[in-house]
């Protein structure tokens, strides 16, 4: 189990278990160590290989403000460890779609005529 005094910033860690939506297996850095206005201490994590998903608003890259308690649900593994399972988790990147000009756009009928209407 990690102590408080193994988080430093810029440390890799890997959610062993399943919480607050994320699966297991996740990476994290460490980004932000602090005390908030009460006095407890939390550490801020940025996820590496967070599933993109299907979601039409955007998520943030960041973990909500974790606590002393949640530090049983990390482990803490090296640098040589995050570049050899992020290669295996990344997808195979998609082909980018060509874009297209909308039907409308492509017609020319007469270049130096006005439009009086638009339905025309």
């Amino acid at each position: 189990m990690l102590a408080r005094s193994d988080i430093v910033k810029d440390t890799y860690l890997r959610l062993t278990t399943a919480r607050l939506g994320y699966s297991a297996g996740l990476i994290g850095s460490v980004y932000t160590i602090g005390t908030d206005w009460s006095g407890n201490w939390y550490f801020q994590l940025r996820w590496l290989n967070r599933p993109a998903g299907k979601r039409k608003r955007p998520v943030s890259e960041w973990s909500v403000s974790l606590r002393e308690t949640d530090l049983g649900d990390f482990e803490q593994i090296t640098c040589n460890e995050v570049q050899e399972l992020l290669k295996e988790s990344r997808p195979p990147s998609k082909p980018k779609k060509t874009r297209r000009l909308p039907g409308s756009w492509k017609v020319k009928r007469h270049p130096n005529q006005l439009r009086l209407f638009n339905e025309c």
